[in-house]
């Protein structure tokens, strides 16, 4: 009897750290670390800011022993400047840029323009390409509307074709513009340029040495609390090299992923009816015995 208890306790255990492990996979991504300094920011790629959390708890940095390295994240810096002996503070933040991949979808007097890449990211503004003529409303997914315009007359050009995004942050892997195209036909869409608020992790690091950021996505992660971001103020004074997202190797592949579908859950059910069937076969063995 004993040793039947034994064995179902180790199969219970065992089922246990299988769905443990499910659920602590990452992602991983080389840093190109370079420079004299003493720290290095690296800025996050929309790639890393997709498959994150959204408030990028998930985030580690690793040596070359796979042990941690304490890190901040820097989402812009302060500039000092003058002004009849007052000294205010304003606030610069990282601002960058990338065209991703999207589909035009037209019909029911409507054009919905479906951006891929969006996830977690903090949009300062999305701009439409297009050679067309036209004057119509634009809506996006989170209810941002606007008039924008592109219009040659005369000799004369009058153009506004970009959506202020105000800070927002899509939760879907696939993100909606609408056009209101009314009884016209749907414009040409040649490019869309979107504009988002970037990050910086800021760490000890040297020249040549290999380190790592892993980032999983798992919701049940929290943000790691190091000392260096109670004098990140001091280090941010200094001169911080530019360190590079190199290779992304992910679990899976994201143009896998279809919106809607949580490939992370499917891929923990799996591992855990797996345990639980080899469970239920070792108990079933000890039962003839």
């Amino acid at each position: 009897m004993r040793k039947r208890a034994i064995s179902i306790l180790s199969v219970l255990i065992l089922a246990g750290c299988a769905a443990n492990a499910a659920i602590s996979f990452a992602h991983t991504a080389a840093i190109e670390a370079g420079g004299e300094n003493r720290y290095k920011a690296v800025r996050l790629t929309p790639q890393i800011y997709n498959a994150s959390n959204s408030d990028l708890s998930d985030l580690s940095i690793k040596d070359g022993n796979g042990e941690n390295v304490p890190y901040f994240i820097n989402t812009g810096f302060e500039m000092a400047y003058s002004d009849r002996e007052a000294y205010p503070l304003e606030q610069t933040h990282f601002i960058e840029s990338f065209e991703p991949v999207f589909t035009v979808r037209s019909g029911g007097k409507r054009t919905n323009i479906v951006i891929e890449g969006l996830k977690n990211l903090r949009l300062c503004d999305i701009s439409i390409h297009t050679d067309s003529m036209f004057k119509r409303n634009v809506y996006t997914a989170h209810g941002i509307g606007k008039e924008l315009y592109n219009i040659s007359l005369d000799g004369a050009s009058y153009v506004d074709t970009t959506i202020p995004m105000g800070w927002s942050i899509p939760q879907e892997e696939a993100y909606s513009i609408t056009i209101d195209d009314g009884d016209d036909k749907p414009i040409s869409v040649s490019r869309v340029t979107v504009r988002y608020y970037a990050d910086d992790l800021v760490f000890e690091g040297n020249a040549g040495h290999s380190y790592t950021l892993e980032f999983s996505g798992d919701p049940e992660k929290t943000a790691p609390v190091y000392d260096i971001g109670r004098y990140k103020g001091d280090i941010l004074k200094g001169t911080i090299d530019r360190a590079a997202i190199g290779e992304i190797r992910y679990m899976y592949e994201p143009e896998e992923i279809q919106p809607g579908r949580d490939y992370r859950t499917v891929f923990n059910i799996v591992v855990i009816i797996v345990a639980l069937l080899l469970g239920t076969v070792i108990v079933m063995r000890l039962r003839k015995r």
